[in-house]
């Protein structure tokens, strides 16, 4: 592939900015981390199977577990750089996101979450580190699939450099777009409108400043290539050419490789998780994406090592039956660098 000299500049830029600025990169991730459910029964959601008399036998032990694995997995995902923002998906209740943050994380996280109208109850949540940054305010955006259909909210969270309050902002949206329970022909208007519930307020944002700086990520249950991720949310391969808004999918190196993905459909890799940029952070003037550092963290204790699942993610539940696992998903992350004024 041909990249244009200017485009070439930006990429040693980006990449260059921790030594140009001596600050430390921070981390931003995203993770759907399967059906972190209490052990009561909520009325008015279908929780029941997680129950300690429900079909998965969801006792406070298994919980507990669940609770431990995923500290870990949250803790190795901090060694290299600072974890900054850590958006989530299939979180039941703030009570559970809570209880992984102060009791096992202890990471002194503060955390973005509202119920959401999902009928499973499940719901995205944020954690981020609020020494590295400053909340400025947050929104949580309904998405109208029409009928009795409903989904889980989009998180939006506006954040400032913790040392540079005033300075720019970063736009972070943490999704988890309706699944495709049902074929994936039949359920992809349900994505569609939930893309075009976010591209709405991408456009909103741009409006009122062209350079934003904007990540979007989560499970999207879409790939790359799949229409409400290229045609409706106009997210797409980089490139020196683009049209005004097109975000940048910094996935897609790991989509073209068939050896890699987040999830894994019947024997193949696919990229239902995904992180997002808009131009604005390609740029070398408030947080900037360092080029190439997306990508899918995959320890080995979080794939499957023997039998028919060997290679596989290491799930808590396959076939209905308690596996002891961490997620169907794997996790991803990339670094980003701030630059003052």
């Amino acid at each position: 592939m041909r990249i244009s000299r200017s485009l070439m500049i930006v990429i040693s830029l980006a990449s260059s900015l921790t030594q140009i600025t001596g600050q430390t990169p921070i981390q931003v991730a995203f993770w759907n981390i399967e059906n972190l459910f209490d052990t009561t029964n909520t009325e008015r959601i279908s929780d029941d199977d997680f129950t300690p008399s429900g079909r998965y036998e969801w006792t406070e032990s298994r919980l507990l577990k669940k609770l431990h694995d995923l500290s870990q997995v949250i803790h190795d995902l901090n060694q290299n750089w600072d974890l900054a923002v850590l958006g989530l998906a299939e979180i039941e209740n703030r009570e559970v996101l809570e209880r992984l943050n102060s009791d096992f994380i202890k990471r002194n996280f503060d955390l973005v979450h509202k119920e959401s109208p999902d009928e499973r109850g499940i719901d995205c949540g944020l954690l981020y580190d609020p020494s590295l940054l400053h909340l400025y305010r947050s929104f949580f955006i309904p998405i109208f699939l029409g009928g009795d259909e409903k989904t889980r909210d989009i998180i939006e969270a506006e954040f400032k450099y913790q040392q540079d309050p005033k300075g720019y902002s970063l736009y972070v949206f943490v999704n988890h777009w309706p699944s495709r329970w049902g074929g994936q022909a039949q359920t992809d208007p349900l994505r569609r409108k939930a893309a075009a519930t976010l591209r709405n307020r991408i456009d909103q944002i741009l409006r009122s400043d062209p350079s934003a700086d904007i990540i979007v990520m989560g499970d999207l249950n879409d790939h790359p290539d799949d229409p409400s991720v290229q045609d409706v949310l106009l997210a797409r391969k980089m490139s020196a050419q683009y049209l005004p808004g097109e975000l940048i999918n910094t996935m897609w190196p790991i989509h073209a490789d068939p050896q890699r993905g987040t999830y894994k459909y019947r024997g193949e890799w696919g990229c239902l998780d995904q992180i997002l940029i808009s131009r604005g952070l390609t740029d070398t003037f408030g947080f900037t994406w360092t080029f190439q550092s997306t990508d899918v963290f995959s320890p080995a204790y979080l794939i499957e090592t023997e039998g028919e699942y060997a290679g596989w993610p290491f799930r808590m539940y396959r076939s209905g039956t308690y596996h002891g696992g961490y997620s169907d998903h794997l996790p991803v992350h990339c670094q980003l660098t701030y630059n003052r004024r």
